[in-house]
């Protein structure tokens, strides 16, 4: 066979392959459709309930007759501590009077010490003196106790503070019980859970002001301690 007869035939050979092959691969297997299934399948969820089972747990109300309860107790609170603060800073007002007057005795005092002094009479120098320290120690007494009264003036101050903001979580604690019951109870309109939110927001809001004030109050709560201890320290040197 001549040289130009193979080459005809090698050549025909790749042409018919090429014609033949895409008929061969389109008559394959189509692929497994359970595979496409597979992949697109649900996928879990952590909340199988939906947001609103969730919303509902964010706040779980408590019996509405012991948040009122508190809410009449945090009042009168309010009201006892408008009264205690006006008697304390009248007291530290008293107590910071008498400091004043006791300042000047001791400046008396020192004048007639230091002419006795210069006049070298030694028993009334030394009765003097005495004087001087009976009189100095009771200055820092009243001292202590015009600052113990200051500080309690302002501890009740913001403990008013402090009731009147928790008064203010109560009240929206019970707007709350009253709003999730009705969703609860199926009144799932998207107005009445947008107020709900809402009003669950206000009442998260108020109870964390309030615990805040109340922080506030603690600490103020502890100076006054530590002034009366300084009160307490002084009265024993009278």
């Amino acid at each position: 066979m001549s040289f130009w007869c193979r080459r005809f035939r090698a050549v025909a050979g790749v042409a018919i392959s090429i014609l033949v092959f895409p008929a061969w691969a389109g008559a394959q297997t189509p692929p497994d459709s359970t595979r496409v299934t597979n992949l697109v399948r649900p996928v879990p969820t952590a909340f199988p309930s939906g947001p609103m089972e969730e919303l509902l747990s964010v706040y779980v109300p408590r019996d509405a007759t012991k948040v009122q309860a508190f809410l009449d107790e945090v009042r009168e609170m309010e009201r006892t501590a408008t009264d205690e603060v006006n008697d304390a800073r009248r007291l530290a007002a008293v107590a910071d009077g008498r400091q004043r007057v006791m300042q000047e005795e001791i400046r008396t005092t020192k004048v007639r010490r230091d002419v006795a002094k210069k006049d070298k009479d030694e028993a009334a120098r030394t009765e003097l003196d005495a004087a001087m320290k009976r009189q100095e120690n009771e200055r820092k007494y009243l001292e202590h106790l015009r600052d113990a009264l200051q500080a309690d003036a302002d501890y009740l101050d913001t403990e008013r503070d402090a009731a009147a903001k928790r008064a203010t979580a109560l009240e929206l604690e019970l707007q709350a019980a009253e709003k999730h019951a009705a969703i609860s109870a199926g009144g799932q309109d998207p107005a009445k859970v947008s107020d709900y939110r809402a009003v669950l927001r206000r009442l998260l809001e108020a109870q964390k002001a309030s615990a805040e004030r109340w922080q506030d109050a603690s600490a103020k709560r502890k100076k006054v301690a530590e002034r009366r201890l300084k009160q307490l320290e002084s009265l024993s040197k009278l």
